[in-house]
């Protein structure tokens, strides 16, 4: 097994792309001289990546009108992934956040009455996990979590 300790901290920080506290940084380095700089990058990289597959998905659809998922699709696959959603919901924000959310998911028309009321008695059946707010972050993905189901439609 390979002992961390054992690798130079100066050679580990390099592979990491993180700049050397002693060394003045180089153009390159510069780049991800803290966490901060490179969490940052991979979020936008991240949500780059979300939104384009958003609208690839309203593409195929011939543009989406609201709600964009007025009922679960009847597909093996839309249910799977419906699941998948809802566990995403739960283990971040437990039962209660993931109900609101899909509440406040229905108040803005990304989903209907009938997909709102079919995910809500899913809940109860899924085991909780944290109880964080959920954030713009988490959000977008369950953007995508829509269009990806929507277009199963």
């Amino acid at each position: 097994m390979l002992d961390p300790k054992e690798y130079d901290p100066e050679e580990l920080r390099t592979l990491a792309g993180a700049a050397s506290p002693t060394a003045e940084p180089t153009d390159e380095e510069s780049r991800w001289a803290r966490p901060e700089d490179f969490l940052g990058q991979a979020e936008a990289s991240v949500l780059a990546v979300q939104l384009g597959e958003v609208y690839y998905l309203q593409a195929a659809q011939d543009g989406a009108e609201r709600p964009y998922l007025p009922a679960l699709p009847e597909v093996g696959p839309g249910a799977r992934l419906a699941l998948d959603w809802l566990q995403f919901l739960v283990t971040v924000g437990g039962h209660d956040r993931a109900e609101e959310a899909l509440d406040y998911y229905e108040r803005v028309q990304w989903i209907g009455p009938a997909a709102n009321e079919m995910l809500t008695e899913l809940l109860p059946g899924l085991s909780a996990g944290g109880n964080d707010e959920l954030e713009p972050s988490h959000h977008r993905t369950s953007l995508l979590f829509v269009a990806r189901l929507a277009a199963l439609r």
